[in-house]
């Protein structure tokens, strides 16, 4: 899921009639006078501290979390947050000239550069954090200490669907030396904010954290469909590698709905 923020936030509770940006299930996205909420009763609470980490450690533009509500039970209900100016990726590709594109992909691998130098030793959300897989449905777990115990957590979910003579193969191209490092995990086009050549926000951190190496890649080839030739501008900011994984994840994904 991803949206766009208000520019200016208020400090103060908001008081305006709410306007709809999203709606999905019992989750919502709305606009309060100068302050956007996220909201629902399965948040997943980590997104305010990977949010708050991005802000601190890198020069990555994202929405400043101002405040955070927790129910009784103690899950994260409501995240408030900034408007981030721009339009999606995937909205505005079709009017992009190939010199605003190549400008965008300049800054995103700048910003992907920032984050794959943030090294981590352990496996999940910053704060330690749950780690969490998934799409379509999303698992949370951990945090892992080593990469062992974090591909233990994927077979956990997903091996049991796939058929018997493809886990054994399915399974062995999964490593445990991958370096660990800070990761978005869904840099799809309608994630990414742009005004002509630039980008302007990187939204939804909901499932980023600490991850191997080539978890990025993963996820990010995952939206293929997303705008024509994307794969050529994901080139330019996660060159090719990881192949292996990229394709036993694919097809265990295919399980995991």
């Amino acid at each position: 899921m991803s949206f766009l923020w208000p520019t200016s936030p208020a400090e103060s509770q908001p008081t305006e009639e709410p306007r709809v940006l999203h709606s999905l299930a019992l989750r919502s996205v709305t606009v309060h006078g100068e302050q956007v909420i996220k909201s629902g009763p399965d948040l997943y609470g980590h997104e305010a501290s990977n949010l708050k980490y991005i802000a601190a450690n890198t020069t990555i533009p994202v929405p400043r979390v101002h405040k955070v509500e927790q129910g009784g039970d103690g899950k994260t209900k409501k995240i408030y947050m900034d408007y981030m100016p721009g339009k999606p990726l995937n909205k505005a590709w079709p009017e992009m000239t190939e010199d605003q594109k190549q400008s965008v992909a300049s800054d995103l691998r700048n910003y992907v550069e920032q984050l794959r130098n943030l090294k981590g030793t352990y496996i999940g959300a910053a704060n330690r954090g749950q780690a969490v897989i998934g799409k379509f449905v999303a698992h949370g777990g951990g945090p892992f200490d080593n990469e062992s115990q974090f591909n233990q957590f994927l077979f956990s979910r997903i091996l049991p669907k796939v058929p018997d003579t493809f886990r054994y193969h399915a399974t062995k191209t999964f490593k445990t030396n991958h370096e660990i490092v800070f990761t978005h995990s869904d840099l799809a086009p309608r994630n990414i904010l742009v005004d002509g050549g630039q980008v302007t926000a990187i939204l939804d951190w909901e499932f980023a954290g600490w991850y191997p190496e080539y978890w990025e890649y993963v996820k990010a080839y995952s939206d293929f469909n997303a705008v024509p030739k994307w794969l050529d501008n994901v080139d330019m900011f996660l060159p090719r590698r990881y192949t292996e994984e990229i394709i036993a994840m694919a097809y265990l994904n295919h399980f995991s709905h």
